[in-house]
């Protein structure tokens, strides 16, 4: 018998009021190393020169709205670079505390994680908990138990990325989703 346990299955948000939908997206760059235009640990794991050419197809070509958290420096100042196609269509900010993450989660379509090398990356089940489904790189190492049929799309490549938000939106519009609902039944301090 096999028992997969993630950190990211304990100590999830509880349930909060839904938000106006002011985004399509929301990526957490965990802290990245700005100075350096995110080339350093943080964004390798984060798999940030994936997310810029995913953005030339999610800003470029479908003009698509989003928050890139932790790519600010702490003072506002110097940001890591995006395509020119993003202009006044993302959001960047500094390192958030986990209120203010939840509240652009909230107020966005799904959470997009381009993400490889990460065993148990727990905005995921904190994107879930907060009923917003996910977009996620199918290749990741720790984490694909949670995208079902009711916790959103996966993608392999950018060759099938928009494909993948096609049927997110699609299944969104729908109301084919259920996030919470996945949470309350296989994640928690009490089922896990």
């Amino acid at each position: 018998k096999l028992l997969l346990l993630s950190q990211s299955d304990f100590s999830l948000p509880a349930l909060m009021p839904a938000l106006e939908k002011k985004y399509d997206f929301t990526f957490s760059g965990s802290d990245q190393d700005v100075a350096q235009d995110c080339m350093g640990w943080s964004s390798y794991a984060k798999n940030w020169s994936f997310v810029k050419e995913a953005l030339e197809v999610m800003c470029g070509e479908l003009q698509m709205t989003g928050v890139l958290v932790a790519t600010k420096d702490k003072q506002g100042r110097q940001a890591c670079s995006i395509p020119a196609s993003c202009e006044g269509l993302i959001t960047q900010t500094t390192f958030l505390n986990q209120d203010e993450f939840f509240k652009y989660t909230r107020q966005s379509q799904f959470l997009f994680l381009s993400q490889v090398h990460d065993a148990s990356p727990r905005v995921i089940t904190q994107a879930l908990a907060l009923d917003v489904p996910v977009l996620m790189n199918k290749n990741i190492i720790g984490g694909w138990k949670y995208l079902t049929d009711q916790t959103g799309e996966g993608f392999n490549d950018i060759h099938d990325l928009q494909d993948s938000i096609q049927r997110l939106r699609e299944n969104s519009a729908a109301g084919a989703y259920h996030p919470r609902r996945y949470v309350d039944e296989n994640c928690g301090d009490q089922i896990s």
